[in-house]
């Protein structure tokens, strides 16, 4: 029997989805690890509709899950206990202003589709990853996405100035014109970006905007070791201050393309950079910085695309050999290489095959593992303690979701843990919102549930 929400007929007509074939899509991730189920489907057209949904499922005691563009690698999307499924996909409204060089997006934008409409206006978003074409804004902002441009623009929370939202209480902010600059008391706005959907829905994001760059250049070297990355890295931090992406190509990644790279292969995989200038002058800069070596350089935009598929067209490479387990962990740049060389070391002691990429410039290691569930599961375990010795992150921009919900007490005490579970009863009372996501609260910590997985 489905449930039903007590909604005007012409809303609930229009935004309720019964149709199990239709809800089956929106049940697995990207991965194909976790899946769930619903007999309920919502799709909101507007933030006061987000908000009679909320106040109805909370009136009958349901719950809410949320899911932008369903491309969340941790498992924080997926409907895993019977939740009503609420996707933000109809919240589609773009307003530029181009005056102040922000945009105001619904939910549902994706990446993409704001990068083609603020180009026409001459303007660029700092923010960048490789699913722009399916991620979506709101969905970004609730895991704080970083990307390729972290190390020059920042993440999501360095260029998210406002949000309209509604809370699992039933509250929200409302929209207001934005502003670049208000220091009005603390924002909502910060506590509300990598939030996870755990305090309520995110509606709309006002975005800060750049001008779009006149050049870029693409440039790619091999390397003997990961640690020639890491220097060469460095060198272009400190000197280049128009270096944009610095990203790492491991070798065991690259050697799953189907065709030969377009370089001698080397035992250490591919450093690619990008930087804000012509290839000339870059080829230049490096001869001063005394790094002539093999590079491919190129500001052609079609060639320059065709390098960037390069890192790109990993993570669609690796799904050809198996289901991978995706760790998103990050550590000082001094210590990438010890965890690479960790990573591989945990691989081959459990049987599994790893492969890595990732953003070297900000120390962002993507480590995907193929193999038995039982021995991913210990080589998960085992490579986040060895990141947490190495002084970092389980979790450097995918967030937590359900997966890493026992990871997460690895690196928060059961105070912060426990203060987080108040903070969630205050805005989102009895878990209305994601109730699955990061936290059980139930004795203020995270538990690993993990429902769902194969």
């Amino acid at each position: 029997m489905h449930r039903s929400l007590d909604l005007p007929d012409a809303i609930q007509s229009a935004i309720c989805v019964s149709d199990s074939e239709i809800i089956a899509n929106y049940c697995h991730d990207w991965t194909g690890r976790v899946h769930g189920a619903t007999d309920l489907l919502v799709r909101p057209r507007t933030h006061i509709e987000v908000a009679q949904l909320i106040r109805e499922t909370r009136r009958q005691q349901m719950q809410v899950q949320v899911q932008g563009g369903n491309t969340s690698l941790a498992g924080g999307s997926i409907p895993l206990n019977g939740e009503i499924l609420l996707s933000t996909e109809r919240l589609k409204q773009i307003v530029v202003e181009p005056n102040s060089m922000t945009a105001t997006v619904g939910a549902g934008v994706t990446l993409e589709d704001l990068q083609r409409e603020i180009a026409n206006h001459g303007l660029s978003f700092g923010v960048d990853i490789a699913s722009r074409g399916s991620a979506t804004l709101g969905g970004m902002a609730a895991t704080n996405a970083g990307g390729i441009h972290v190390l020059r623009y920042g993440s999501m929370a360095d260029n998210v100035i406002a949000m309209t939202c509604v809370f699992g209480d039933g509250s929200t902010i409302e929209p207001r014109q934005p502003l670049i600059k208000d220091a009005t008391g603390p924002s909502l706005t910060r506590l509300l970006v990598g939030s996870e959907g755990i305090f309520g829905v995110i509606t709309s994001v006002t975005l800060r905007l750049l001008a779009l760059p006149q050049q870029r250049v693409a440039a790619l070297t091999p390397l003997e070791s990961i640690e020639e990355g890491v220097q060469i890295s460095t060198q272009l931090r400190h000197l280049m201050p128009e270096v944009d992406a610095i990203e790492y190509l491991g070798p065991e990644a690259i050697a799953l393309a189907p065709t030969n790279p377009p370089w001698n292969i080397a035992d250490g995989g591919a450093l690619l950079v990008q930087a804000l200038m012509d290839a000339a002058r870059f080829a230049e800069e490096l001869s001063l910085l005394h790094l002539e070596r093999q590079w491919i350089l190129t500001d052609d935009t079609s060639r320059r695309q065709e390098l960037w598929s390069w890192r790109e067209r990993i993570p669609e490479w690796i799904a050809t050999v198996g289901s991978p387990l995706k760790l998103d962990l990050s550590v000082p740049i001094t210590r990438i290489g010890d965890l690479y060389r960790q990573a591989m070391a945990v691989a081959s002691l459990t049987g599994i095959t790893c492969y890595c990429f990732g953003h070297l410039g900000d120390g962002n290691l993507h480590v995907n593992l193929v193999g038995n569930n039982n021995e991913l599961t210990a080589a998960a375990q085992a490579l986040y303690q060895a990141t947490l010795e190495f002084g970092g992150s389980i979790s450097a921009e995918h967030g937590v979701g359900t997966l890493k919900k026992e990871a997460l007490r690895l690196m928060r005490s059961p105070e912060e843990l426990a203060r987080l579970a108040a903070l969630i009863e205050v805005l989102n009372p009895r878990r209305v919102v994601n109730p699955n996501v990061m936290l059980d609260i139930a004795q203020g910590e995270a538990h690993d549930t993990s429902p769902g997985m194969e």
